[in-house]
C-alpha cells in the first residue's frame, strides 16, 4: 500500500518540515504572502498541521528569524581569526554581506518589524542581540572600551546598508563582496578614533 504525502513525516518531523518549506518559500515568493496552508501542502501535510506547532503566521516566521539570526551569528564567529585577528571585521562585513546576498528574503525578514514584532518572540530577539554581540567582540579587540557600542553600531550600518542596497537594487554582484568588505573595515578601523 502506497504511503500518503501527510504520512510522510511522523510527529516529530513535521514541525522541522514546515520550516523548511516555509524558508524555501519566503526565498521564492516572499514572506508577505506566504499562509500556512500553503506551507503546509509544500510539506505534504494536512492544512491543521501548521497549527498544531505555530500559533499563528507570525510564530512560524519568528522562527526563522530566530534560526536566521543564529546562523549569521555562527557565520561571524567562524570567521577566520575571531575576534582578534586585525582582518576579523573584514571577513566578518564579508560573511554578513554574503549572507543577505543568498537568502536575501530571510534576510529582510529579519530586520524588519511589519511581518515580525521581536518584542513578542524573546528568543529571536536575544539571537538578534548575539548577532551584535558577536560583532562588538571583534570590534572590542582594536577598540576602547567606551567605543565599542558606537563603533560596532557605524559598522554595522554601513555593512548592512550595502548588503541592502545589494539585494534590493541587484547593484553589486558576489564578485565585489570581499573588496567592498576590505574597504569597509579600513573606513570602520579609520574613523573609530574620531567616534
Amino acid at each position: 500500500m502506497k504511503q500518503s504525502s501527510t504520512d510522510r513525516y511522523h510527529h516529530g518531523d513535521a514541525r522541522n518540515a514546515l520550516l523548511a518549506s516555509a524558508a524555501s518559500m519566503i526565498e521564492e515568493t516572499g514572506a508577505q504572502g506566504l499562509s500556512l496552508r500553503q506551507v503546509a501542502e509544500r510539506a505534504g501535510l494536512s492544512r491543521q498541521a501548521p497549527y498544531n506547532h505555530f500559533a499563528d503566521k507570525e510564530a512560524l516566521l519568528a522562527e526563522l528569524v530566530l534560526s536566521g539570526f543564529r546562523d549569521l551569528e555562527s557565520r561571524i564567529r567562524r570567521v577566520r581569526g575571531y575576534p582578534a585577528d586585525p582582518a576579523a571585521l573584514e571577513h566578518a562585513a564579508a560573511a554578513y554581506i554574503g549572507f543577505a546576498q543568498r537568502r536575501p528574503a530571510l534576510f529582510r525578514l529579519m530586520f524588519s518589524s511589519e511581518l515580525v514584532d521581536l518584542v513578542r518572540f524573546p528568543e529571536a530577539q536575544a539571537a538578534g542581540a548575539a548577532c551584535l554581540a558577536s560583532l562588538q567582540a571583534i570590534v572590542a579587540a582594536w577598540t576602547a572600551p567606551d567605543r565599542v557600542e558606537p563603533v560596532s553600531l557605524a559598522a554595522w550600518s554601513l555593512v548592512h546598508g550595502y548588503a541592502t542596497l545589494c539585494i534590493e537594487t541587484h547593484r553589486e554582484g558576489d564578485s565585489l563582496r570581499r573588496p567592498r568588505a576590505r574597504l569597509f573595515a579600513r573606513i570602520i578601523r579609520a574613523g573609530a578614533s574620531a567616534v
